[in-house]
């Protein structure tokens, strides 16, 4: 897929987060908005079939399900029943919604779910490989850890973690911040292969990073800002879980239109 046309796919899908968290008057749009190139690269260019995708970070589920909004998996008006009792999208994947791999919100859970899968599809023989989003935030978790010795351990090629470091925690800055040099050297003392993503809001750049990943298993370090695309969101504590006004949303969408 031609680049021009993943940056419209990229703008699209910062839409359908802004839109459907408005409507629910709820949600986590700038956790979304600073992964949306990595996503937008996987979803649309190098995802395949017997691949899978967790997305440990869950409170991003708008910038989840605006990706199969993209793809045709849900309607527009379906998106905009987002948190809706009668909604099977969730605030937080659930198995109600079809496509969820795995339920997830509890930060730190999701690469040790990965690396299960990764082993089974190993066993099984499978060429996929599974793909997980994780946050700087729960690189301060233990279980990530555990996770990462366990899978260099198992020597799991087929295991690719895609770390959104976009430095902003739930109410102050991440233990490391941008520090990705820090992250590279843990990630690698554990036997991971690293590859860093100086802008991984750049859709050229994070195109070239997945071109990279060959065997791990490997770790994206990709550096973003949480609420790219928004200038008054761009890097600005305190929009964590706040969804835009009306008013708000006027603004954000005539930037992005």
């Amino acid at each position: 897929m031609a680049m021009v046309n993943l940056d419209k796919l990229a703008r699209q899908i910062r839409i359908y987060i802004l839109t459907s968290t408005t409507a629910a008057g709820s949600g986590h749009p700038t956790s979304s908005l600073s992964a949306v190139e990595l996503m937008t690269v996987l979803f649309f260019k190098y995802f395949k079939k017997n691949d899978r995708l967790i997305f440990s970070k869950g409170h991003a589920s708008p910038l989840f399900y605006a990706l199969y909004t993209a793809a045709g998996k849900i309607s527009e008006t379906d998106l905009m029943k987002y948190r809706t009792f009668e909604s099977n999208l969730e605030g937080h994947p659930s198995m109600r919604f079809p496509y969820t791999e795995v339920p997830t919100g509890s930060l730190g859970q999701g690469l040790g779910v990965g690396l299960g899968e990764a082993l089974g599809l190993k066993l099984q023989k499978s060429n996929g490989r599974v793909y997980v989003l994780i946050g700087d935030g729960e690189l301060a978790e233990g279980s990530t850890w555990e996770a990462a010795s366990w899978a260099a351990k198992r020597k799991l090629n087929n295991l690719v973690a895609i770390a959104d470091i976009n430095r902003l925690g739930q109410s102050e800055d991440t233990m490391f911040g941008y520090d990705i040099a820090t992250y590279k050297k843990r990630f690698e003392a554990f036997g991971w292969k690293t590859i860093v993503v100086a802008d991984g809001n750049n859709l050229k750049q994070v195109d070239d990073a997945f071109s990279k990943v060959k065997k791990g298993p490997v770790i994206m370090l990709a550096k973003t800002v949480k609420g790219k695309g928004v200038s008054f969101l761009e890097g600005v504590n305190g929009w964590h879980g706040k969804a835009l006004d009306k008013d708000q949303l006027k603004k954000a969408l005539y930037e992005l239109q």
